[in-house]
């Protein structure tokens, strides 16, 4: 069987898809067309849970999860996710730098742009010019898949994850809050 570098990504990324939409919690209805939806804060690894507020299609409102380990209680960065979400400045959609200038892009432009970077990277460089910062509160099954990409099908050990640095700061507060 013989499957191209983009065919293996594409089957990646359905594959992740796939994996995070079975877990979906079902939304409880509230009054006045409100929706309450469980999930977890992607911040930090400390994967606080949070009940995330939708009206008309929008999060208008978060609140922590009082039956999970942060006990109803949510940090700066989880208790703002409503106006993070909301920013002006939040990047909606890939941008390209054509010209000096940041122009909208479409995804596949996009990741045709960073496929076609990595493989000049790699063919002038080796594979350790290249590199994949995943994130905290990535599935085991995203992280995985990332993983393998990197090792087995680039040929890099330069896999690294959020959690050492966002964390690090978290450990001062949990020292000052707790004690050693």
């Amino acid at each position: 069987m013989s499957i191209s570098r983009r065919e293996f990504l594409e089957s990646a990324a359905a594959a992740s898809a796939l994996a995070a939409l079975s877990g979906l919690p079902r939304p409880a209805q509230a009054a006045g067309g409100e929706k309450w939806v469980k999930s977890v804060c992607r911040y930090c690894g400390t994967g606080c849970g949070l009940y995330i507020g939708v009206r008309d299609g929008k999060v208008f409102a978060v609140k922590g999860d009082k039956e999970n380990h942060n006990q109803g209680f949510l940090c700066l960065k989880g208790f703002l996710l409503p106006q993070i979400l909301t920013a002006p400045t939040r990047c909606l959609y890939p941008m390209i730098r054509k010209d000096g200038k940041l122009v909208r892009a479409t995804w596949d432009e996009a990741m045709s742009l960073v496929a076609a970077r990595f493989k000049e990277a790699i063919e002038k460089y080796g594979p350790d010019p290249v590199a994949f910062y995943g994130s905290g509160q990535g599935l085991t099954e995203e992280t995985y898949v990332a993983n393998k990409l990197f090792k087995a099908g680039i040929r890099t050990n330069n896999v690294d994850g959020n959690p050492r640095l966002c964390m690090a700061s978290a450990v001062g507060g949990y020292v000052t809050t707790y004690g050693k």
